[in-house]
């Protein structure tokens, strides 16, 4: 039964994501000028990509892999997380010097604190001992459900070869990592452990105390966060652990939500030096994406791109005495993202009518289509409607079926036959008046 369901909330999410987003429209260059490798941002209410650069670009998954981990282990086991298991000893030296959680060996805990310490801290060891536990030892067989799941998300850049991220196989891009996210975002129990600025783990066999684990996520946290801070901020982590003394890139994906509008953000390879806020742990690729974030929410809003109370166009109506033409109403006002400063005019408008309708007409039938685009890319279609009833004139409909009729092809087709057939009666008849004419030969026999 619960593999049906995974396999049902699979098919559920891809049909939601595969709604494929429209072109990107806007450029946060004026703004602030996206130093990363690559990047994307969609706004998943009306899947419009508000913001592409290379997105396709295959870049090192690193951290990001325990996106993939979290994606198994929500499919198949979502309905177990409060269950516990040990951290095995096996994975030991694998995650030697990258167990960011300090979650020891032969040490209980649950599947949940196992996610906490993954999405707070990127917990080599968590992803690690979930893994194990699950798969029974099988890690390859683990690895192997991480790329069949990601596949069936719909990625087309992405390989994994580990459950955590240390090994430098692992690939993907942002698009990969957008529809990886948002199949997440799916499951109420990734929502809230991935929005939570800390989390206090337990005390255990090997530790007296609880400990609090800090979310690197700095965005999350007021109180901790200084210039990262967003209240926006839903939830999100990073390929690699905040720079200090090295220099490289990194990424991040994550998503945030104002006045009722989410966005993803997948940031890929930000450079070191592109942090200019002076912190000794510098974060390169969340210092890009809250840039990115407030040019998004200062810049666009969902907006109603039609009214349904003002008439949009006409169209000619035949065979009625009261009316020539019929007003046309959009039948939803589309709520889309639009530029804050603007409303549903900047839209183009493009109609898709016949030349003309027929009476009788019933107020709301659909008469035909208007599309709108932005900034030359479709944003959505909305069926046009008729505004009022209008009766049919009998006369009128009578008299121009006469007139069809007395030029429609089947009477042309049937008055030519008849003329030929006609012919072909005159002819005969003369031939038959002639041969009668004749006179007829005597023939004069001999005895």
């Amino acid at each position: 039964m619960k593999r049906i369901f995974a396999l049902i909330l699979s098919l559920v999410f891809l049909l939601s994501c595969l709604v494929l987003p429209a072109g990107a429209m806007f450029d946060p260059s004026p703004v602030y000028q996206v130093q990363a490798a690559s990047a994307y941002i969609v706004n998943t209410d009306t899947n419009i990509i508000v913001y592409d650069k290379d997105s396709t670009k295959q870049v090192s998954a690193g951290g990001l892999t325990k996106y993939m981990t979290l994606a198994v282990l929500l499919t198949n086991y979502a309905d177990q997380l409060d269950s516990t298991f040990q951290m095995p000893f096996a994975i030991s030296d694998y995650v030697y010097n990258t167990n960011n959680a300090d979650m020891r060996s032969n040490e209980t805990f649950t599947y949940r604190e196992a996610m906490y310490a993954m999405l707070t801290r990127n917990a080599n060891e968590a992803a690690m001992g979930v893994a194990y536990t699950l798969a029974g030892g099988d890690l390859d067989g683990w690895v192997a459900q991480m790329n069949t799941l990601s596949q069936r998300i719909g990625t087309t850049a992405s390989s994994w070869t580990d459950a955590c991220g240390i090994d430098s196989g692992n690939t993907t891009c942002a698009v990969d990592m957008y529809l990886i996210l948002r199949y997440l975002m799916s499951f109420d129990a990734f929502v809230e452990v991935s929005g939570a600025p800390s989390f206090t783990m337990p005390a255990k066999e090997k530790h007296r105390s609880s400990s609090v684990l800090v979310s690197q996520n700095a965005a999350l946290s007021k109180a901790s966060g200084g210039s990262y801070y967003r209240s926006a901020m839903q939830g999100g982590m990073c390929n690699v652990t905040a720079f200090k003394n090295d220099t490289g890139t990194q990424s991040y994906v994550s998503w945030g939500n104002k006045d009722g509008a989410t966005y993803i953000f997948c940031v890929m390879d930000s450079p070191d030096s592109c942090d200019t806020l002076g912190y000794a742990n510098r974060r390169p690729a969340l210092f890009e994406t809250v840039k990115l974030m407030d040019w998004v929410f200062d810049s666009f809003s969902i907006q109603a791109a039609l009214d349904t109370d003002l008439t949009i166009a006409e169209i000619p109506v035949r065979y009625s005495s009261d009316t020539d033409t019929l007003q046309l109403y959009p039948n939803d006002s589309m709520m889309t993202l639009l530029p804050s400063t603007s409303d549903g005019t900047v839209t183009q408008k493009y109609f898709h009518l016949p030349d003309y309708v027929c009476a009788p007409i019933q107020q709301g039938d659909v008469v035909g289509t208007v599309e709108l685009k932005l900034a030359g890319e479709t944003i959505g279609v909305v069926e046009l409607i008729a505004g009022q009833d209008v009766a049919r004139n009998p006369l009128l409909f009578g008299v121009d079926k006469v007139k069809e009729f007395l030029t429609s092809l089947y009477l042309k087709v049937v008055l030519v036959l008849s003329l030929i057939a006609a012919l072909i009666y005159g002819l005969w008849l003369l031939c038959a008046n002639w041969n009668r004419r004749k006179p007829t030969k005597k023939i004069h026999r001999r005895y």
